[in-house]
């Protein structure tokens, strides 16, 4: 089990609005008020710039939100705050924090809003590297798919997902079957090999924590805009 006494907190936001013309696009993501929401960054912001005060813009209705980032074995010791114009002060988060996309992250929220990503889709042969450990995950791509697929995992490697409404971890933990196990090879959240070879379900922006029990796992997503 993952262990964020820390954080008081450990997928699934509400569904997320996606918007484009060609490559360049946005992505609305409702925020509820005070609930902590595992995100993604799912665009490619202005400039390539993926600091947080470039790509992640929140409204003055979420003065003093954080956001909290994993730093590969506990939770990141540096932790962002909001600050609105309404304030007097300077406008945005305190403390630069670098999150690329296909990384997640946690956003504490303060009130009832709307966070809007701004920028390109990524679009070609995607590369995604999954450490061993705990890491956080997501889709690079803003798009409703199973992910990550059924080719990639280790026998019994872990997904866990955010229940946002009651604030916790899912109980429905998903594990991961290989070929070598003699059954229907990808991804199960209910104890069969083959429930979901896909793995979860995920909306633009969201994330989830995954538990690699072997070796780094890279593999390529392509994708294009039609």
């Amino acid at each position: 089990m993952l262990g964020l006494a820390a954080l008081a907190v450990g997928l699934t936001s509400a569904s997320a609005q996606v918007y484009s013309l060609n490559v360049v696009g946005y992505v609305n993501v409702p925020l509820q008020a005070n609930k902590l929401h595992f995100l993604s960054q799912p665009l490619i912001p202005s400039g390539g710039n993926f600091n947080i005060t470039n790509s992640i813009v929140l409204s003055d209705a979420q003065d003093f939100a954080n956001i909290y980032q994993w730093a590969g074995t506990k939770w990141n010791t540096t932790v962002p705050t909001w600050y609105g114009a309404d304030l007097g002060g300077a406008v945005g988060w305190d403390t630069p924090l670098v999150i690329s996309n296909g990384v997640g992250f946690f956003l504490a929220s303060k009130a009832a809003s709307t966070l809007t990503f701004v920028g390109e889709v990524p679009q070609g042969a995607l590369n995604y590297s999954i450490p061993g450990g705990l890491s956080t995950l997501a889709n690079q791509v803003p798009q409703t798919a199973n992910f990550p697929g059924a080719s990639v995992g280790h026998d019994f490697d872990n997904i866990y997902t955010w229940d946002l409404a009651n604030q916790k971890w899912s109980t429905a933990t998903w594990v991961y079957y290989g070929a070598d196990l003699g059954g229907t090879v990808g991804w199960s959240n209910g104890g069969n090999p083959g429930d979901n070879t896909n793995g979860p379900s995920l909306n633009p922006g969201d994330a989830v924590f995954y538990s690699n029990t072997g070796a780094a796992i890279p593999f390529t997503q392509n994708f294009t805009v039609q």
